[in-house]
C-alpha cells in the first residue's frame, strides 16, 4: 500500500470520517482537509524497519491517531492505540481507513485498557502521548516501563496586558481541539527558555511578543521544538509536527 492509496482512501470514506465525528458530539472538530495534509507531510518521512509491537496511549485526538498509523505502518511495527474513551467512533474510522488494504493487520485502536490489561499487555514499547496524569500512573502506580512524548503540546509565551484576550482565545480552541497548552505571562523571555527546555514540557512553543527578540537565537536556544512568533500557527501545527517519530 502506497501513501497515495492511503490518501485515496481517505478520500473515498470522507463522508464515513465525517459521519464518525458527528456521532461522537464532540467539540472537537474534524478538519478533513487538515488530515490530508498531515498525510502528505509523510512523503518526507525518513522511515525505519523496525518489526515491532508498541503500544500508545493518547489522549483520543484523532490527528495523533493519523500520526501514529502512518508511522507504524511505515516502519513495519505492530501498534496498539489506546484512546481512553475518547472519540470513538472518529478513532475507529480512522483505523479502519489504514486497514482496508492491510487485511486485518493494521494499527488497532481500543477505547480502554485496564490498569490488569496494561500489566498483562506484551510489547516492546509502551508509550504515553500529551498526558502527563496517565503516564505517572503508569510508571508509578502499576510499575510498568513507559515513556512519555510530547506532541501536540504548546508552551505559549506572552509579554503583554494587550495580548490576554488572544490567549484566552487559544486556550479555548486549544482545549476544544485537544492540544496541551502551558501558558507563560509572568515572566522573563529568558526564564521562558529556561523553563520550556525542562524535560515533559511542550514540543511547540509559540511566543507573542511585541518586543524584539532575536528570533533566530531563540529558535536555536528552544532546542527540539517547533518554535513559532507573533503569528497563528493552528491551521498547520498537527502537520508540522506529524514527523517527529514516536515510535522509533
Amino acid at each position: 500500500m502506497t501513501l497515495n492509496d492511503i490518501i485515496e482512501a481517505f478520500r473515498e470514506n470522507k463522508e464515513n470520517l465525517e459521519k464518525a465525528s458527528q456521532i461522537d458530539d464532540s467539540d472537537f472538530k474534524f478538519n478533513f482537509n487538515k488530515a490530508i495534509n498531515i498525510l502528505n507531510r509523510f512523503r518526507e518521512f525518513k522511515s525505519a524497519f523496525l518489526d515491532k509491537k508498541s503500544l500508545v496511549v493518547t489522549n483520543g485526538n484523532p490527528y495523533i491517531t493519523i500520526i501514529l498509523c502512518m508511522q507504524a505502518i511505515s516502519q513495519n511495527i505492530s501498534l496498539t492505540i489506546d484512546i481512553q474513551d475518547t472519540m470513538i467512533a472518529l478513532n475507529l474510522a480512522i483505523a479502519n481507513v489504514f486497514g482496508l488494504y492491510l487485511n486485518g493487520e493494521g494499527p488497532k485502536v481500543v477505547k480502554y485498557m485496564s490498569p490488569r490489561e496494561f500489566i498483562d499487555y506484551k510489547a516492546d514499547d509502551i508509550i504515553v502521548i500529551d498526558d502527563k496524569s496517565k503516564y505517572s500512573f503508569l510508571k508509578n502506580e502499576l510499575k510498568i516501563k513507559v515513556r512519555y512524548v510530547s506532541l501536540l503540546n504548546v508552551d505559549l509565551y506572552t509579554d503583554s496586558e494587550e495580548l490576554s484576550s488572544l490567549t484566552d482565545t487559544i486556550y479555548d480552541y486549544c482545549n476544544q481541539e485537544r492540544i496541551g497548552l502551558d501558558i507563560h505571562n509572568e515572566e522573563s523571555i529568558d526564564d521562558f527558555v529556561t523553563e520550556a527546555n525542562k524535560y515533559e514540557s511542550g514540543n511547540i512553543a509559540l511566543i507573542l511578543t511585541k518586543e524584539k527578540v532575536n528570533q533566530m537565537d531563540l529558535s536555536d536556544k528552544l532546542s527540539d521544538k517547533q518554535v513559532y512568533f507573533n503569528c497563528n500557527p493552528f491551521a498547520k501545527i498537527e502537520a508540522d509536527v506529524a514527523l517527529k517519530n514516536i515510535l522509533k
